[in-house]
């Protein structure tokens, strides 16, 4: 099954939404909404109004159109996924364990190169 308009969407706002600190219950205050809706944007439930992407985009300090990068089926759903999960992870690293990350990263990339 792969992931509607709705779902990729929803993971972007999660993405901001954790890489700005916040919790659900802190972005649905700033944005005027509850919590169960905030919950149900990010799970892809429901589709946010344009009002509510404009809410969410000035409160995580992204622009409208970063929700709806990659979501034309331009990567298959599992990359995307990955992808989401890992921007999520690194903004989590320090500047140190980021460097070691990277390295790590470049040497299995550099394995496959020579499998191939």
């Amino acid at each position: 099954m792969s992931l509607s308009l709705k779902q990729r969407v929803g993971l972007r706002v999660k993405e901001a939404r954790v890489a700005r600190g916040l919790t659900q219950e802190a972005l649905a205050d700033l944005v005027g909404r509850t919590v169960e809706a905030v919950s149900n944007i990010e799970r892809g439930r429901t589709f946010p109004t344009i009002e509510t992407l404009e809410q969410l985009g000035r409160h995580l300090d992204v622009p409208i159109q970063k929700f709806f990068e990659d979501v034309e089926q331009k990567v298959s759903d599992r990359r995307f996924v990955l992808e989401g999960n890992l921007k999520i992870l690194v903004r989590q690293l320090s500047n140190e364990d980021l460097e070691i990350a990277v390295k790590q990263l470049a040497v299995v990339v550099e394995i496959r190169k020579n499998c191939s």
